[in-house]
């Protein structure tokens, strides 16, 4: 029986595939996509249809980033990747990498070996930040951020105690969510969670699969429990290993445009939501 499920997933998986390369070869719009979706899946209900779609958009969206198939030059695919690099652009990731990496440049400070760049460093950052798109930050947490964010360049390769490597947006989130997520030594991202910070890494997949899971808002605290009860790394109602989570690798999920947190009134419990374009950044990472 496993096996003839399996046999059947797998042959669903191909047609959402197939049906992906199509769209992206004859460059269907979305409603012509559904359309297609109609014909080939009538006896099919609504609301899987509707699920088909997701999935046949996902999929597309993986394919325009696989550079081994030849749709560089469709324009489907250029407009997908140019409305790509605006979203990655618009990101709270990008726009502290692009702050730290142009204030190493203007002024030619570059982290020495076993060295923390100066202070100055950091509060030319964050003036800079707070006269942008973050002006409604706390300094001191900028401050926190902007030095996190000089591990994560660091660790990606793209900074040295000389010079700043020249990447485009796509590759420069692209790599800086790679060393965030699966280089860097999260006890020294994190470094107020102690032991616990590499205990979270190390379970990091889990917790970004009940995350991408959810399909509607939900309260952080709920995702915490169910993180904790399954790893034993906490116990479920901890609120410093709660607070952990939210301060650490949501709120850099939240940067990177995965999530984001759903402005609900100061006395109920913070909210979480699966951003427009969670699926469509992680297939990107994940290329």
């Amino acid at each position: 029986m496993k096996h003839s499920a399996d046999v059947t997933s797998h042959r669903f998986k191909s047609t959402i595939n197939n049906l992906a390369l199509y769209a992206l070869e004859h460059e269907l719009t979305n409603d012509l996509i559904a359309r297609e979706i109609e014909k080939r899946f009538e006896t099919i209900k609504e609301n899987k249809k509707n699920k088909i779609m997701k999935d046949v958009l996902q999929s597309c969206y993986r394919l325009v980033w696989d550079s081994t198939l030849p749709l560089g030059n469709s324009i489907i695919t250029k407009e997908i990747k140019d409305e790509h690099t605006l979203l990655i652009e618009a990101t709270t990731a990008m726009t502290l990498a692009q702050c730290v990496i142009q204030t190493m440049k203007r002024y030619a400070m570059y982290p020495e070996k076993n060295k923390q760049l100066p202070q100055n460093f950091y509060s030319l950052c964050v003036d800079k930040l707070l006269d942008g798109h973050l002006a409604n930050y706390d300094p001191d947490l900028l401050v926190i951020y902007c030095k996190q964010t000089v591990i994560m360049l660091k660790t990606a390769g793209i900074i040295d105690e000389n010079s700043v490597e020249a990447v485009n947006a796509v590759e420069l989130y692209r790599r800086l969510f790679l060393a965030f997520w699966n280089k860097c030594n999260w006890k020294n991202l994190f470094p107020s969670g102690g032991y616990i910070s590499n205990d979270i890494k190390n379970n990091r997949q889990l917790l970004l699969d009940i995350i991408l899971s959810s399909n509607k808002p939900v309260q952080l605290d709920s995702i915490a429990r169910t993180y904790f009860e399954l790893t034993g790394i906490a116990k479920p109602y901890d609120l410093f290993a709660i607070s952990l989570l939210d301060f650490s690798v949501i709120t850099w999920l939240s940067f990177f445009g995965i999530v984001e947190y759903v402005h609900t009134a100061a006395d109920t419990p913070v909210t979480i939501a699966l951003t427009n374009n969670a699926y469509h950044l992680v297939h990107l990472i994940s290329q």
